[in-house]
Order: structure tokens, then sequence, then C-alpha cells
């Protein structure tokens, strides 16, 4: 993908707790994620690539063994001892849940019934022009704010791109970003609804400074 990349991520939250940012700096909070949304929803419609994080899990495992239905994912949630089925992470489901089809209508008044996806290299080869990705901040590596917090993650998604790989290992999953795209009425793939999601994590090195172009 040679196009400009576009990076926005969610500080999922209450009304009154969420924070956004996005690569070119800017900064905010539910008042105005709206306004963010549409300008992210304005680079689909124009065939830029643009990818969507929300810190809070949006995908969960379909697990065969009962006995570990709610246990980690492994990767970076193993490695900061944080469940996503622990009281934070299921407090962020819930409200990502309830977010999610909000922020996939509003990116839709404006990019119109675009495609969306999770599956990285559908979006990296062009295919897909609407990537929706999972944002890992905990412990030492948060910051002071709710958008601190989605400023960090995205300066962590542009470090790493184009190489991304995920900070938890895939398995078979339940992928709740992608069924609540397309209650929205955005383009998915079904097979996607069982794909798990890139959780791209925030390690405490990581430095609020200017995005560089």
């Amino acid at each position: 993908m040679t196009a400009f990349l576009h990076i926005i991520c969610i500080d999922v939250g209450s009304p009154a707790k969420i924070g956004w940012a996005d690569d070119a700096g800017r900064i905010g909070s539910g008042l105005d994620m709206g306004e963010a949304l549409d300008r992210a929803a304005a680079l689909v419609a124009q065939g830029q690539p643009v990818a969507v994080g929300f810190e809070a899990p949006i995908w969960t495992p379909r697990r065969a063994e009962l006995a570990r239905i709610t246990g980690r994912r492994g990767g970076i949630e193993t490695t900061y001892n944080r469940a996503w089925s622990a009281g934070a992470g299921t407090g962020a489901l819930g409200a990502a849940l309830a977010l999610m089809p909000w922020t996939f209508a509003r990116l839709r008044s404006v990019a119109g019934d675009c495609a969306v996806t999770v599956d990285l290299e559908r979006f990296r080869d062009g295919s897909v022009p609407l990537f929706v990705w999972e944002a890992f901040v905990s412990g030492i590596g948060k910051g002071a704010s709710h958008h601190d917090d989605a400023l960090l993650a995205v300066k962590a998604f542009a470090a790493r791109w184009p190489d991304l790989e995920s900070d938890v290992l895939p398995e078979p999953a339940l992928n709740h970003a992608i069924s609540a795209a397309a209650a929205s009425g955005l383009c998915t793939d079904s097979s996607e609804l069982g794909m798990p999601a890139i959780v791209v994590g925030v390690r405490p090195v990581t430095v609020l400074e200017p995005i560089k172009a």
C-alpha cells in the first residue's frame, strides 16, 4: 500500500470518558469525536486507506474447552496479566459493543456503504479501504488521560507499519467489530466474523512526541 494512511484510535468508555487521537496529532473527547470520524470517512470516500482502532477487546476467543473460555488470549495479555475477561476488559468490551455500531454508522453516513475488514492482508494490499484494529494500553504503558492512551496507540501502530504483527496470537474468534459493522450497513466478509483482529500493544518505551510524516 503506497497511499497515505490515516490512523485514528478511540479510547473506549462511557460518552463522558471517551478519548480519541489521530496520526496528525489531533486529540479530543466524545464531544468532537463525530467530526474526527467524518474526516476519516471523507478520506475513505476518496479512496484513501484508513485504520480505525478501539482501545477495548473487539474480539473474544471461541474455544472448545469450557475451562478456557474466559482465559487470557495470550501474548501481551499474558505479559501484563490483563485478561480480556477481567474487570477492566469486560467493562471496555461492554462499552465497545455500544460504541462500535455508533462509530460505524457515523462513518457510513459520509463514506457510504464502503467495505471494512479486520484482515490485515486485505487492507495492506489495497483491497479494502477501511481497517479495524484493537489497541491494548495497560499498566505502566498508559498515559495521563484517555486521549493520551489513544495517541500512544496511534504512535505504536504508525511505528510498526507496514510490518505489523499482532501482539496476541490468532485463534478462532467471535469478532464483534465485524458484527457491528455489518449491522451498521457497511460491507463485510462474513468469514471475518470468526477472525481475530490485530492487537497493537503499547509498551512503556512509547513516548508522546509529534508524529513525523
